[in-house]
């Protein structure tokens, strides 16, 4: 495997909101793409300070992202072999802080977020939260932090490319059934994106409903746009033109609550067209409520041109008015989404 093949970057932030980093680097970058790469951390970790300051009551996490790679026609020769790209979030509440450990991993495998989650969550982070009260409590003032973390991170690194490659598992979660509060259409031509989401009409109860059970319309909105242009940005710093990437998942948590973000797409004469479904799970006040599969077959029908785009959102929730929507492209149609859908009264 070639030393680009694999991409990996492992953060930490204290409880103080320092990001102390760990990014395998190849000699071969050119010195501006290496200091670049050290800014990564602050614009991956940036949505996950958003959730903690946009809402006190309540603290999401973004636990995972997963993103599919796509070859780049124009490049004449495809030299990357990498299939997938995954963000995993460990958050940690101590003593009223929260502190996040945040990997990034290009794999030339289809990887298993929920295993990779599992040791970040369970050995990973507690190593380093157990290891510095530890130290601190047997060397005090003359406990050398920095080195502490930049060693637990490096262990870290190790673990997590030690599990990479292991056969991915079918969990159960698949058969929940999960309700749609959302529909969100991107379409990207070269540098131009043009983005619409499909909710409840304001005045619908299941609005307000349905908003203490996901962060909010707007944070919904713009984590899918926003990641994917992270992911981007990671692939060409490290010199990786020949692939892009595809939001296919992304999971959020607060408490006892969970939030999936599930797309699907189609390239055609160089348009690609992503519809994604934001679904909350199941309870018995809803009714429509289907598995995974169900949303994604719709997805499917609506990008292979099966199906018509209004009818198959009535079919995925009738609550849902497909002729309203509601525009992204803009800070300014991102703030109607905030002023007006995630308004509680």
């Amino acid at each position: 495997m070639k030393s680009l093949d694999l991409l990996l970057g492992l953060f930490f932030s204290s409880e103080d909101n320092i990001v102390y980093e760990n990014i395998e680097l190849s000699t071969k970058l050119p010195e501006e793409n290496i200091q670049q790469i050290k800014i990564l951390p602050m614009r991956f970790l940036g949505p996950l300070f958003m959730t903690l300051a946009y809402d006190i009551t309540n603290k999401w996490n973004i636990n995972f992202i997963e993103s599919t790679l796509s070859s780049n026609k124009g490049c004449l020769i495809q030299e990357s072999f990498m299939q997938s790209f995954l963000c995993l979030n460990s958050s940690v509440e101590i003593e009223n802080n929260i502190t996040y450990l945040f990997a990034f991993i290009g794999s030339p495998y289809t990887e298993d977020p929920k295993m990779l989650y599992e040791k970040m969550n369970k050995y990973i982070h507690q190593s380093i939260i157990q290891g510095k009260y530890v130290n601190q409590e047997i060397y005090g003032i003359e406990f050398n932090y920095n080195r502490f973390i930049s060693g637990e991170l490096r262990r870290g690194l190790n673990l997590i490319k030690h599990t990479l490659g292991s056969p991915r598992k079918m969990y159960w979660e698949g058969k929940k059934n999960y309700y749609s509060v959302g529909l969100i259409e991107r379409k990207k031509s070269g540098d131009i994106i043009e983005s619409n989401l499909y909710t409840f009409d304001v005045d619908d109860p299941l609005r307000t409903k349905c908003l203490n059970a996901i962060p909010s319309y707007y944070l919904m909105s713009i984590l899918p746009d926003y990641f994917e242009g992270r992911i981007d940005e990671t692939f060409k710093l490290f010199g990786k033109r020949d692939i892009y990437p595809n939001i296919r998942t992304i999971k959020l948590s607060s408490s006892n609550i969970e939030v999936l973000y599930i797309e699907e797409f189609f390239v055609e004469n160089q348009i690609r067209t992503s519809y994604g479904l934001v679904l909350i799970p199941a309870d018995e006040e809803l009714t429509e409520c289907y598995e995974i599969s169900f949303f994604k077959k719709k997805l499917r029908l609506i990008l292979d041109k099966n199906k018509n785009f209004e009818k198959t959102i009535i079919e995925i929730n009738s609550r849902i008015n497909p002729f309203n929507p509601w525009r992204m492209n803009s800070n300014e149609s991102l703030s109607i989404i905030k002023e007006t859908l995630d308004k509680k009264n």
